[in-house]
């Protein structure tokens, strides 16, 4: 069916495909670190796909959907055992429509290689693409998982997140003994994003690209968390300025970097701010910085973006948790949500501040979503035992601090997710429920999409 290219069995396989970076978290590592699949299976085709699909629901096997496996919450990991899908070699750019800029592709395709081919791929008015956004794992992460489960990125400041217009079309294959597939539009999508999988498998996509813009990076210093964060706002809702990235860090977090360190970019006890403008914008910005107390530490020009041995992206999201944990293994970190406005900003950072001691470290980022202006935070935390991060997730709950928990593997706990429109399509597509099972606590319905 496969061929001998596309099933593996053997220990070492059955142990990389069935995990992801669950790891970042304690509570995942120790819940998770014993679940393996029974097979793994990579289609090279739809044709193949749907045959995997037929024999796993006339044998009622289930199926975990899987893409790089970057993701951090056990997403594509195999509770009850079974078959893990990988989409790797699904990794086809079908096509990018040199005019709208919208392009078709396989779920197994990496995002990296899409910004890559849109920048390449010019209209009539000799205008490359650039995706909208993505994860700091860009490089490796396939298009097909982040849409399945993840939220924004670099670009979210300029494009909001994968819930606004991101994509035209979903082609999905549902879970039955026909396996057939159905191409959906519109408010369907939102049956399938961030879903873990379970109401369908994503084969292709329509993915809306933007017009690519000739970006430059730069890091610049801060005497203080809060001069930089005051900077990051200002930026921010700046409409003359065209950002794709926005990132504050307070010290000691900027040491954990140590490209950046190794490059001089890092200043003693000094916060940090992420930065990548549009070509020629940088030194206007950092006249700006110096009202702030902020100094222009770093930079690389446009013509060498995506060019360099590293990216100030993969510094950025949850990429800082993971240079923090090679320093320390022993953070972690929360997903949270913080007041968009410095001074109440600020003032939940003090009191979790003295709520934590040295125990916490502050790391920000600046995104639209839904065409509102948010500070969302992986905020860093020095604890590894249960108790300690339910208590610190429930101390910012209690102050307004909005917690998606990255603690747990349940779809449900996550108060992005997209509630009755992926239940209403897991039963109708996956009504079996043999797609990514027990993912789902039923517990949290209430909380869906309160992001939004």
């Amino acid at each position: 069916m496969l061929g001998k290219q596309g099933v593996f069995s053997d220990a070492k396989s059955l142990e990389v495909f069935s995990k992801d970076a669950y790891y970042y978290s304690p509570i995942l590592k120790a819940k998770l670190g014993t679940k393996v699949a029974d097979v793994i299976a990579a289609p090279q085709s739809v044709d193949e796909l749907r045959e995997v699909v037929r024999y796993a629901s006339k044998h009622n096997i289930p199926i975990t959907p899987r893409g790089a496996g970057t993701g951090n919450y056990g997403q594509a990991v195999p509770l009850e055992k079974g078959i893990v899908v990988s989409t790797h070699r699904l990794n086809k750019i079908l096509d990018i429509n040199k005019e709208t800029g919208v392009a078709h592709v396989q779920a197994g395709v990496r995002m990296g290689m899409l910004e890559r081919q849109g920048r390449a791929t010019v209209n009539s008015n000799d205008q490359g693409y650039e995706l909208k956004c993505y994860p700091s794992t860009w490089a490796t992460a396939t298009i097909g998982g982040f849409i399945g489960g993840g939220f924004g990125g670099v670009g979210s400041i300029r494009h909001g997140v994968i819930w606004d217009n991101y994509l035209t079309s979903v082609t999905v294959m549902e879970m039955t003994p026909e396996a057939k597939t159905y191409k959906l539009l519109g408010n369907d999508l939102f049956g399938f994003i961030h879903a873990y999988g379970m109401s369908g498998i994503i084969v292709e996509l329509e993915v809306n690209l933007a017009p690519a813009v000739k970006w430059e990076e730069s890091v610049m210093s801060f005497p203080t968390l809060e001069q930089a964060l005051r900077f990051g706002y200002e930026i921010a809702k700046d409409t003359a300025v065209d950002k794709r990235l926005i990132c504050m860090n307070e010290w000691p977090i900027p040491t954990f970097f140590k490209p950046l360190v190794n490059a001089n970019a890092v200043k003693e006890n000094r916060a940090q701010v992420l930065l990548e403008l549009g070509e020629h914008q940088t030194n206007i910005v950092a006249e700006k910085a110096k009202a702030f107390g902020g100094t222009l530490d770093y930079q690389v020009e446009a013509s060498k973006y995506h060019k360099s041995s590293f990216n100030l992206s993969d510094f950025t999201w949850n990429h800082t948790t993971l240079w923090a944990m090679k320093t320390d293994p022993d953070w972690t970190y929360l997903q949270s949500r913080f007041e968009t406005e410095p001074d109440k900003a600020l003032a939940q950072v003090k009191t979790l501040r003295d709520y934590h001691g040295d125990k916490v470290a502050f790391h920000f980022e600046y995104l639209y979503q839904n065409g509102v202006l948010a500070l969302a935070a992986l905020d860093l935390i020095y604890l590894q035992d249960e108790q300690s991060i339910v208590e610190a997730m429930e101390k910012r709950e209690a102050i307004g601090v909005q917690v998606a928990n990255p603690h747990s593997y349940y779809l449900d706990s996550d108060p992005r997710w997209g509630g009755e429109p992926v239940l209403a399509a897991k039963a109708k597509y996956n009504p079996n429920d043999l797609l990514n099972p027990g993912k789902l606590s039923g517990k949290s319905l209430a909380q869906a999409r309160s992001w939004k």
